[in-house]
């Protein structure tokens, strides 16, 4: 949403916006007023009001807008117009690695000399933006199936990454889930489903690069020192790899693409800190994802500590099981409130996660970050911390000035 927000006004456009937390920090930066209480006047200013899928319909501001006849569209709907002025658009879905894949396409194309446009669900290291507006050829989007907001866009090329059951709340059934994405790949001129190649995972080196050799019906193709750390970029990269083959880029224009992405935040990132352990963020809030963090923590020496954020109540009920078996995997577990989103609080839900994991080692729910923080504290010089999920915990940490970048 904010990276559609600065789009818009970067396009002549007044914009305003509402969120419960005001303070994101591109839209400071490019001077959109963000409110957190109901303004209904900003609403009878307005000409269009786009939500997200964190409101519902019955929201108050909603409900006002709908009284007094104004245009309302979702998410998915705006940035489907937003695309329509492209030339080619480049969409990325899945239920895992849209965002990185999105970012290494759109790097690999950048270093080829194609100026694409940008939109996508994480923050740049490079320039810590979510979003660029360049010529006209391409826009490399990241299209989220969540409320079936994908189904929106008409793509030249459509990247599936892999599909995996999630948002339940929503779809009801992996089979609906499934159905939309086949919808998805009906609306895509050209679309990257699988790919063949494979990978051999070499190691982390001591400058953090992740360095793997890519192959492809056993004969390599390259060799890549990418500047990330998370084990699952090497996947990430095959299905770039694919897409930007596919569009006519030249293997070793994809090469330096690929070597000269410096990653996105909260992407297995590494930041400093006050703490004398190591610290990684991760936005892994599915268990997949915090399985593959597993995967690359084992690369790493040192203690492992997940500290685990759940995003939204649903989801931890959903895959309550799966979540107490691969985060009891770590050395030592701590647990920090749920980020509810768009849900209502339902404690109990907590309750039998923290029941679940202790059953196998030591873990705290902590309600209150300042004794969060006091436990962080403990940790030694040889640990490494991983602050995992999607809700707003680092954000958190930033603003008492305990990690930055």
């Amino acid at each position: 949403m904010s990276a559609l927000a600065v789009i818009s006004k970067k396009s002549g456009h007044k914009v305003f916006g509402f969120d419960i937390n005001p303070n994101n920090r591109i839209l400071k930066e490019n001077g959109i007023e963000v409110c957190n209480e109901l303004n209904y006047d900003l609403v009878d200013q307005c000409d269009l009001i786009v939500y997200s899928s964190a409101f519902s319909l019955d929201f108050p501001l909603l409900r006002h807008a709908k009284a007094v006849n104004k245009k309302c569209m979702c998410r998915g709907e705006y940035l489907s117009l937003i695309a329509d002025q492209f030339e080619k658009v480049i969409a990325v879905a899945g239920s895992h690695g849209k965002s990185s894949v999105t970012a290494m396409i759109y790097n690999i194309l950048q270093v080829a000399g194609e100026k694409p446009s940008l939109h996508v669900g994480a923050f740049l290291k490079s320039n810590e933006k979510n979003f660029q507006i360049a010529e006209k050829k391409y826009f490399v989007t990241e299209a989220c199936e969540y409320f079936d907001n994908f189904l929106y866009l008409k793509p030249y090329l459509g990247v599936i990454t892999n599909i995996e059951e999630d948002h339940i709340d929503y779809f009801k059934s992996f089979s609906n889930l499934k159905k939309s994405f086949k919808k998805f790949e009906k609306n895509c001129e050209k679309v990257v489903l699988k790919t063949k190649l494979k990978c051999r995972l070499q190691k982390i080196d001591r400058f953090d690069r992740l360095c793997f050799d890519v192959y492809e019906n056993k004969k390599k193709l390259m060799n890549l020192r990418m500047h990330v750390l998370g084990v699952y970029n090497a996947q990430n990269a095959l299905v770039a790899i694919e897409a930007c083959r596919s569009l006519g880029i030249e293997l070793w224009q994809i090469k330096l693409g690929l070597e000269s992405f410096q990653g996105l935040e909260k992407r297995c990132e590494k930041v400093c800190s006050l703490l004398r352990a190591k610290v990684i963020l991760d936005y892994a809030h599915h268990p997949t994802e915090i399985n593959s963090l597993l995967e690359t923590s084992k690369l790493l020496k040192g203690k492992k500590v997940c500290v685990f954020q759940p995003h939204t109540y649903s989801r931890t009920k959903e895959f309550l099981k799966d979540f107490i078996d691969v985060l009891t995997k770590f050395d030592e577990i701590l647990l920090f409130k749920t980020f509810p989103a768009r849900e209502k609080e339902a404690p109990e839900i907590e309750e039998e996660l923290l029941s679940g994991i202790s059953k196998n080692k030591d873990c705290v729910l902590y309600f209150d970050e300042n004794a969060l923080i006091e436990k962080l504290f403990e940790y030694r010089k040889d640990d490494i911390i991983f602050i995992v999920g999607a809700g707003d915990l680092p954000e958190i940490l930033q603003s008492k000035k305990i990690i930055w970048r």
